[in-house]
């Protein structure tokens, strides 16, 4: 980070990016998701465990107290995503399995690559979930939106993947495969797209797509320029990519990652795909530098 070497490794870390390079995400970031996105991004994949205290500087970098970090990262401990480890009088945390078993999940959505063939066949699930199971029920359907489904009313959901080994984990592990059925089906009167009206407000989400397109377009690219010129901190790399995943990775959740046959010409997510994945890889390097930094 080319600071100089009299300075502790404590206020190296918590160097934040100067005033006037706004690399601020665009949705707030809170303490639960930073944690997520950081774990997702950077421990999971080196398999490693990170020092609270490693954490907590980490975390004053992208503009979160130490106080809300502390509290976040036990009650993730309390939820089962993060699991301790004690080593002297430190506490380090990773990924629980269920963590990982999410992480992984998100990172196949989030990372997949462009291309997919679709042919012609829809997943359909219908379920029947008892009125006094209405919390399962709304679990299922939420994790359902995240896997790509849209409802067609009446307990009928369906997706344009292939998505059949998460629905059944989904059931099993909900304990809800009793009361569901899954199809295989073709569309047989109107057309593939009025389903796809049905099913899910593609203009929402591609206006959504716009507004993340807009925010980093141009940030990206100031970056990309200080970067040919040898000028981008590493703080301010990390910060940056950061902010970027954090906010691309809402995209999972509301959009149904649908096949380019069912897509209106000129979807932005193929755009919004793109420079996520351009600058995610460009500014990789010096936000991994700096995550070793912190946490060495």
């Amino acid at each position: 980070m080319n600071m100089p070497q009299h300075l502790s490794k404590s206020r190296r870390v918590a160097q934040r990016p100067k005033a006037g390079r706004p690399f601020a995400s665009m949705a707030p970031l809170r303490p639960r998701s930073m944690l997520f996105t950081l774990y997702g991004d950077y421990a999971f994949p080196h398999r490693q465990d990170v020092w609270l205290g490693s954490l907590v500087r980490i975390a004053d970098v992208l503009g979160i107290t130490a106080v809300a970090v502390r509290s976040a990262v036990a009650r993730l401990a309390r939820e089962r995503w993060l699991v301790v480890r004690k080593s002297a009088n430190r506490s380090h945390y990773a990924l629980s399995a269920r963590g990982q078993t999410l992480i992984e999940e998100g990172t196949r959505r989030i990372y997949r690559a462009d291309g997919e063939v679709w042919d012609g066949q829809w997943f359909m699930l219908t379920y029947s979930i008892p009125e006094g199971e209405r919390t399962k029920r709304d679990r299922i359907r939420k994790r359902l939106a995240f896997l790509g489904f849209g409802s067609m009313g009446g307990g009928v959901h369906i997706a344009a993947r292939a998505v059949a080994d998460d629905v059944e984990r989904l059931l099993q592990t909900q304990g809800a495969a009793q009361f569901a059925r899954t199809f295989h089906a073709r569309t047989a009167s109107g057309s593939d797209h009025d389903v796809v009206e049905q099913c899910w407000d593609l203009p929402r989400i591609a206006q959504e797509y716009r507004r993340f397109i807009e925010h980093y377009r141009p940030l990206c690219r100031r970056a990309a320029r200080l970067h040919q010129r040898g000028r981008l901190k590493d703080a301010h790399a990390f910060a940056l990519r950061f902010a970027l995943t954090h906010d691309f990775r809402r995209f999972p959740f509301i959009d149904p990652d649908l096949p380019h046959a069912l897509l209106p010409s000129g979807w932005p997510g193929t755009v919004a795909r793109r420079l996520f994945n351009d600058y995610h890889g460009m500014l990789a390097p010096a936000a991994e530098r700096f995550f070793a930094s912190a946490t060495r």
